[in-house]
């Protein structure tokens, strides 16, 4: 029970401290499911905080590897690249991204920073 009300806090706090990133952030737990996402998530993908929180790492994911970014995430290892994500909408946005673990408060967490391709001159955003 002090589990869930630790992941609870932290989705919350989590959730207000990425909101001025500057770029899609989403993070899951270590069970994979989304727990905290900011309001250029929802932007990028057409789809609201509520629905986002619904997803699982990977779900959102248009192919195969893109999808396993977060077991190899988990595993420990810091990962960027380019990878496809699908919209609410259908469609798919062309993305770079940063994928990492993190721990707060002893539990694991997975945090991926999602940025359009399109729009970034530099390979990395600004935080």
């Amino acid at each position: 029970m002090a589990k869930d009300l630790d992941v609870v806090v932290h989705s919350t706090l989590l959730g207000e401290a990425m909101q001025g990133v500057g770029v899609a952030a989403l993070v899951a737990d270590e069970r994979g499911q989304y727990i905290a996402v900011n309001d250029a998530a929802c932007a990028l993908t057409g789809y609201s905080r509520r629905a986002l929180t619904g997803f699982r790492a990977g779900e959102l994911a248009a192919d195969d590897a893109s999808r396993r970014i977060y077991e190899h995430v988990m595993q420990g290892k810091k990962l960027r690249g380019k990878k496809l994500v699908r919209r609410k909408d259908g469609g798919l946005a062309e993305c770079r991204y940063w994928g990492m673990p993190t721990t707060v408060a002893s539990l694991p967490y997975f945090v991926l920073l999602l940025w359009p391709s399109s729009s970034a001159k530099r390979s990395s955003p600004t935080i």
